[in-house]
């Protein structure tokens, strides 16, 4: 069985391309080479429809991104409307609730080492 797709197609082609070229009159499997060819349709109809698709979705990628600018901008405003607005604010449950951190719930990221879990350790203090 071949891998995938791609290598079918790829088979097909040669395989047709020889056939019409040396034998285009020639029967093989009970198959004429018409009828092969309307054997294959399904599938290579199937393949035009996936590259219309993915056409279509790298089309449709590119209109998100596209769109995506104003949107970050209008968002970043909206936070930034609510972390300046005095009843709100950076502390406040709208600005958490938004998924944020609250100002008073951050850590500072100081990280003090105790001096007598460095001395236990054999480590010096300098």
């Amino acid at each position: 069985m071949l891998r995938v797709q791609k290598d079918l197609f790829t088979r097909f082609s040669e395989v047709t391309e020889a056939w019409r070229k040396m034998r285009p009159t020639k029967q093989f499997f009970s198959y004429t080479l018409e009828g092969l060819l309307e054997v294959a349709k399904p599938f290579l109809d199937a393949r035009d429809e996936i590259a219309d698709l993915e056409k279509q979705m790298a089309h449709a990628v590119e209109k998100r991104d596209v769109a995506s600018t104003p949107l970050l901008e209008a968002l970043q405003g909206v936070v930034d409307a609510v972390k300046g607005d005095r009843a709100e604010g950076p502390n406040g449950e709208l600005y958490g609730a938004m998924g944020y951190v609250r100002k008073s719930q951050r850590a500072t990221g100081l990280v003090r080492a105790r001096k007598g879990a460095a001395a236990a350790e054999g480590g010096s203090v300098s």
